[in-house]
Order: structure tokens, then sequence, then C-alpha cells
């Protein structure tokens, strides 16, 4: 059964940003925050004081892109300070990633890009781009790595000890390598790093990060020999990073996004496919290991609908062990936040879509407080871009 809530994205609507949402909304509602330019989300994480922190690019006609972070009550409300912006003089930035430190009491930790015009050509060159701050957004430092070519940072995590480890990838000569790099707490990169190449001389990412607190497991996507699309990988590797390596594809092309634990030693892997029509559809595989190694891997479930592009971003669990789903239900050019329901026993259940006309995407999702949702997502109407944020109940219900 299928569910879809219109959000009619016009001026009034876009007013949203500067309407207050009072106690009495708080159960659910969505709320709109940029410059209506080019705004892309990022992450977005739950408060301890129940608001939300979210980072992503704002766009400005003076002066560019900008990382930013916006920092809500519980209602969605922008708090007093907020939005932060962070950049280097001159040059545009954005934001991908967000850690919240102490779930917030701590400061933030932002990861993303820095743009630096290449001398003579009109093309830029994307270094990564980090930036720590106070819970009240004020920049404590920020850091910038890179080389001539281009890096680009998906996600972050803290490390087992102290510091941050970042997932990316680094593009040499044209092609794409998995980058796992750590810094310190004051900024400074760790010496030890992983730039693990494809021996096939085929492009690689590394998407996502998880600490056990005992090693990391990272989701990747390697593409295949004779143009045979694309396989999900699994390294697993402690503080030293010396990973282990587990294909988890099979004959489609697939491409990983995201890893949750289910309980010790068992995980449930996101990803997405191309099926035999062509068409995106999702899939949940379930891997079990034993210390570094993954001593099993099965496909639990795959969830597509006919002539519909369906395709996964996060994935979290509720207390119940029920998974949901963030993502994008696309048709031709137009598509909608997607929010899909599958059971503890991996039962595909309800679907919720929201969406309008244009093209609205799902980025990222996190449990509330209350047991509902926060979906975090990018919504487009004409040439414009905005970032929105959707709290849920239980249910999906708007």
């Amino acid at each position: 059964m299928k569910y879809s809530f219109i959000l009619i994205l016009l001026s009034a609507v876009f007013l949203s940003c500067e309407r207050e949402i009072s106690s009495d909304q708080a159960d659910s509602f969505i709320k709109f925050y940029g410059n209506y330019l080019l705004d892309q989300a990022g992450d977005v994480e739950v408060l301890a004081n129940g608001g939300y922190a979210i980072c992503g690019t704002e766009t400005s006609e003076s002066l560019g892109k900008r990382m930013v972070l916006i920092v809500t009550d519980k209602y969605g409300n922008v708090r007093s300070g907020f939005p932060r912006y962070y950049a280097e003089e001159g040059l545009e930035t954005g934001g991908s990633s967000l850690i919240a430190l102490q779930d917030g009491a701590g400061g933030f930790f932002l990861s993303g890009f820095v743009e630096r015009p290449v001398e003579g050509t009109e093309a830029v060159q994307k270094d990564i781009f980090l930036v720590r701050t106070s819970a009240t957004g004020e920049q404590i430092w920020q850091r910038s790595y890179g080389s001539v070519e281009n890096e680009h940072i998906l996600h972050s995590i803290e490390m087992i000890r102290s510091g941050y480890m970042l997932a990316g990838y680094q593009v040499k000569n044209g092609k794409s390598d998995i980058l796992v790099m750590g810094v310190t707490e004051e900024g400074d990169s760790i010496k030890l790093g992983l730039n693990y190449i494809s021996i096939y001389d085929k492009n690689s990412t590394a998407t996502f990060l998880l600490n056990t607190g005992e090693m990391y497991l990272c989701v990747c996507t390697i593409e295949k020999l004779n143009n045979e699309g694309a396989s999900i990988q699994i390294l697993t590797f402690d503080d030293e990073l010396s990973p282990l390596v587990k294909n988890l594809s099979g004959e489609f092309d697939e491409q990983g996004m995201c890893i949750i634990e289910k309980n010790d030693g068992h995980f449930i892997v996101l990803g997405n496919r191309k099926n035999g029509s062509g068409v995106s559809e999702m899939l949940l595989y379930g891997i079990e290991t034993d210390g570094l190694l993954i001593t099993g891997s099965s496909l639990l479930a795959t969830i597509s609908e006919e002539n519909r592009d369906l395709i996964g971003r996060r994935v979290v669990q509720t207390a119940a062990g029920n998974l949901a789903i963030a993502g994008t239900r696309r048709m031709d050019v137009n598509s909608e936040v997607l929010l899909q329901f599958v059971s503890s026993s991996h039962q595909i259940e309800e679907q919720v879509s929201y969406g309008a006309s244009g093209a609205q995407t799902g980025t990222d999702i996190e449990l509330s407080d209350d047991g509902g949702f926060v979906v975090l997502g990018t919504n487009r109407y004409g040439e414009s871009t905005v970032i929105s944020l959707m709290k849920t109940s239980a249910t999906g219900d708007l």
C-alpha cells in the first residue's frame, strides 16, 4: 500500500522557511532552508535537546557556494545565531557530512569540499574541506587537504580512539580510487591512510563508514571488468587501516550506500542496482562477521516498483527491529522523497512518498526522540533547489 503526500512548492510554501512552527505541530512538519538558488542537503543529526543539525551547501548570488550549518529547535525553527557559513577566503565550499559531537553539546565536525581555480583554465579542482565548531557554530579550526587532482568526501565518523575518519574517493588520471583518511581532534592529518586502488583499473568509491567500537566497516562501490557495471564491496579494518575485502554483488550493476549494525556481528547493507529491465531497485544485504573477517553474506530483500526507479540513500533501525529507508522514487524527470518500511524479518511493508512537480530527492534519515523519523532532502522547482526537513510520525504521516 502506498501513500503520496503532495508538497506544493510554490511561493506560499517557500515562505514556510520564515514561518515559525509551534508545539502543536511538533509531531510532524516540513520546513525549507536556503536561498532558493542551488542549495544542496548533506546530512542531518538529532541533538540531545531534541533539535536538529543540518549540513549542506547554500548558494548566494554574490558569494557563490558555501558550506552551511543549520541548527534548529525540535519544531524545525532555526535557532538564533544560525545558519553559519564556512569558507576559505575567495573560494567556494560545500558540506556533505556532519558529526554532532556529544549529540551537539560538544560542537560539530563538518566535511565537504573547497573549489580552487586551475590556473590557465576555466576548470576547478576540488579539495577536502574540514571545519570543527563549537556548539554555537563558532569555528574552532578549518583545514583543507588535496592534491593536483580532485578529492571528494562522502561520509565521516568519529574514530575508535580519537579523531575523525573520512571516506570518499580520489581522482587520479581520470579514474577514482577509494579514499579513507583520518584526522586528529585538532584537524591534523593522521599518517596512516587507506588509498585502496582497484586492480582492474576501474573507478571505485568509499560511500559510508561504520564504527562498531572495535573495528570499522566501509561500504564501497567498485566497477567491474569489461564495462559490466559495478559491485558492492565491504572493507573491514581497525585503526591500522589494513583492510579485508568482501564483495557482495551478483550479476547486476549495484552500488553500495550505507551499513547499520543489526546486532552483535550482524549487519545490514543498503544498496541500489539496475535490474535486467534497466530500472533501479533497492537491495538489503545481510552480512555476518567474526572479528575483521566477514564470514557470510546473503541478499535479504529486493524492493522494486514497475516503471519507477527506487533509489535508497540511508537506512535506520527502530527499537522494534524494523527498518526505514530514505531515498528517491523517480519516474522520468519527476521524483519524490521516498520513505520505505521493512519489517524486522525483512518483509517489504508500507511505502510513503512526498512530492510535487519537479524533483525531490531524499538524502538522509534519523530516528526522532518520539519514535518518528526525520528525513532530509533537496527539493527542486524549476531551476531552484532548497534544503527540506520533514518530521514524520512512526508511520510516515505528515
